[in-house]
């Protein structure tokens, strides 16, 4: 499984981190493909999802958001999450070796993916501060985050509980990194985009095309 994904780049960490941004704006420089775990999650693996996907999908979205513990949603969503591993490596498996590609989501967690890395710097974990998570979310739904969660009726517990659940998966995050000796870094929003990438590109170097795309 390691040499058959060799080509394959991985970024995860917790929500809100500017995996995605980062992944567009490495991809776009360096010509590489993009594989976004959630994406598929939402288009495709939907379909094909297993026993805890097919649980999440029947929960009202008070159900899924504001009942739990925060520590029951972070149970769940890491169940959902590797669940859906599985399918993201099926994808990957059947996708060309011929050009690298860069992985994303926070379901590529640090134990999910260690087994499955040739070299450490095949992979990297970022994790936001509370401060640059809460401005993240706030660019991408808006004031108050009335975009998110469609059709619930406590929006305000929901985001206290999801936040809460944000920062117990940052730390279990952080935790695997060091257990399993690969790279997490902590963004605070203090670098730019272009050191942003400057800083992928120097983690991803050895694997990267020997030239940039231009």
């Amino acid at each position: 499984m390691r040499a058959r994904l060799a080509h394959v780049l991985w970024i995860g960490g917790g929500p809100q981190a500017g995996k995605t941004t980062l992944s567009r704006l490495l991809a776009g420089k360096w010509d590489l493909k993009i594989y976004n775990l959630d994406w598929h999650a939402v288009r495709d693996h939907d379909l094909r999802g297993g026993a805890a996907s097919a649980a999440f999908a029947r929960l009202s979205m008070d159900e899924r958001w504001v009942v739990p513990s925060p520590m029951e949603l972070l149970e769940r969503s890491i169940a959902v999450w590797e669940e859906g591993f599985a399918l993201v490596l099926e994808d990957l498996l059947a996708l060309p070796r011929s050009r690298t590609i860069v992985a994303e989501g926070p379901g590529a967690f640090p134990w999910c993916v260690a087994p499955l890395l040739g070299s450490p710097r095949q992979s990297i974990f970022l994790v936001p501060t509370p401060e640059r998570r809460d401005i993240v979310a706030c660019r991408r739904w808006g004031l108050g985050q009335r975009e998110r969660f469609p059709g619930i009726v406590e929006r305000e517990r929901a985001l206290v509980n999801v936040g809460a659940r944000d920062v117990l998966l940052d730390a279990r995050i952080v935790s695997s990194c060091a257990e399993l000796g690969l790279r997490c870094e902590r963004f605070d929003g203090s670098l730019d985009l272009d050191d942003s990438v400057a800083l992928l590109e120097d983690h991803f170097r050895e694997h990267l095309p020997t030239t940039p795309n231009v």
